[in-house]
């Protein structure tokens, strides 16, 4: 059961009117045997597995409680991160290994084993106190707006939300329908016409013609933005059905003037993990190596993003070539500051020209996430503007007018999320009461309208970029 479907809707809509009805203690555990009635519906055994993992690792976190910062507790903790980490290991070198056999591997598994390894951390570190109450835990991990692909939200954060168990205000429920409505715009109308684009462009990007390379090459980063965000606003808006806020994920990411501010636009909620328990540990641990220590602390940190999408050639060079970015821009970083000082007109340059460079450094990078092989990926980037001129007119005409449209719709996208970002939630029950009717009516009316789609064209909603991690 997929995030953008009408049996999502009716399903997320019938629970959260029974959340809105169970008594106020027992909210904990419905919203416990909801993300797990969710995950049922794709696969018994693999729930089953997700239960035992979150028993085993609730036990040790109240194991960890007990002990203290003892030495028993370094080596509990060290276990049970390291099983945590095999775990994941084993599942993705067995996709890996038999990628072409279809090898089934847990729903989510990414995001609930980092929520686990973070949390026996915390516990360890002191950050948290463990949790008590098992519901409230199974909760946490399982939490079926979140577990398909995230956010990757901390366990201080929900677990004291969930032990609330407060009703959404109509502040929040409106908030979190349009976050909803928002996201199924994202996918029916940007990500997934600007697919066609994309898979048509990477198909002949072997052909003597350039468009298709170029086409995918501008377009992909574009259509995988689209779609993880529209996953993203679906998750947290489906969360503020049940009182839940969910961290953000993203915040134009495009607009970034340099490399290192772009991810800390994107994907935030896995490069703010990454930043906390690898690159931080790593680098006080080399800080007395100077440059080569952070350099190397990059590199991990960077190599872990590209493996974490999958054990692949391809991936690792994704996140190689991601680190080879980071280190220049940490390298350079007091040069350039120095340069913006004595000639301000620098600084106003980059402020243009910067997201410019960024967005073809991610492009870059990109192609070698998209494509299934290292090969394939470095054959596109070396031909990317030959033949440029070779069947234009055919390769326009190849692909479905509809597909253009994507490209309108995200620049629609961007301004209602600049908007988004701009406006005080607040703003939607203190407004004018016109402005408060008229938006309730639009809401509605789309929400009618999404659900027609839906129920018009189930078998043509592609599947979410990233719920496959």
């Amino acid at each position: 059961m997929g995030l953008v479907s009408f049996e999502f809707l009716v399903l997320l809509g019938i629970a959260a009117l029974v959340y809105r009805a169970v008594p106020r203690r027992t909210r904990p555990t419905f919203i416990a045997l909801a993300s797990y009635a969710f995950y049922l519906t794709w696969n018994v055994r693999m729930a089953v597995v997700l239960f035992v993992v979150t028993l085993v690792v609730y036990l040790a976190g109240r194991r960890l409680q007990r002990l203290g910062g003892s030495s028993a507790a370094a080596r509990l903790v060290a276990i049970t991160v390291s099983a945590l980490v095999v775990y994941l290991g084993i599942f993705k070198g067995a996709e890996a290994l038999h990628r072409n056999e279809g090898v089934l591997i847990p729903l989510g598994l990414s995001y609930y084993t980092f929520k686990l390894i973070s949390y026996v951390i915390d516990v360890y570190w002191g950050t948290i106190a463990a949790e008590t109450n098992f519901a409230n835990f199974a909760a946490y991990v399982a939490f079926f707006p979140q577990i398909v692909a995230g956010p990757i939200q901390r366990a201080s954060d929900f677990l004291s939300q969930v032990s609330q168990a407060r009703l959404p205000g109509r502040e929040m429920l409106l908030s979190g329908i349009s976050r909803i409505l928002l996201g199924c715009f994202k996918k029916l109308a940007v990500a997934d016409t600007l697919s066609e684009l994309v898979n048509y462009g990477f198909a002949h990007s072997a052909g003597p013609a350039g468009l298709p390379r170029l086409m995918a090459f501008y377009v992909f980063p574009i259509q995988l933005l689209a779609d993880f965000s529209a996953l993203t606003d679906i998750a947290i808006g489906a969360a503020r059905l049940f009182g839940i806020e969910s961290p953000e994920n993203f915040d134009a990411p495009y607009s970034a003037v340099s490399i290192s501010a772009f991810w800390r636009r994107w994907h935030m909620t896995l490069t703010q993990w990454l930043r906390d328990y690898v690159f931080t540990p790593l680098r006080m641990r080399w800080r007395n190596l100077g440059n080569v220590g952070l350099a190397a602390s990059l590199t991990v940190n960077m190599v872990l993003i590209g493996l974490w999408h999958g054990f692949t050639l391809a991936f690792v060079v994704f996140g190689l070539v991601h680190s080879v970015y980071l280190i220049i821009d940490a390298l350079t970083s007091q040069f350039r500051k120095r340069q913006y000082r004595q000639h301000p007109r620098l600084d106003a340059i980059t402020t243009w020209l910067g997201p410019v460079v960024v967005f073809h450094l991610v492009c870059i990078a990109d192609v070698f996430f998209r494509t299934p092989s290292f090969v394939d990926g470095l054959r596109i980037v070396i031909r990317l503007y030959s033949g440029l001129m070779v069947s234009i007119a055919g390769t326009v005409s190849a692909i479905h007018p509809v597909a253009w449209l994507g490209v309108g719709g995200y620049v629609v996208v961007e301004v209602l999320d600049f908007i988004r970002r701009r406006t005080p939630e607040s703003y939607i029950t203190t407004a004018p009461r016109w402005i408060r009717w008229s938006a309730t009516s639009c809401a509605a009316v789309l929400t009618l309208f999404f659900l027609a789609v839906l129920l018009a064209r189930q078998t043509t909603v592609n599947p979410f970029v990233y719920a496959i991690f």
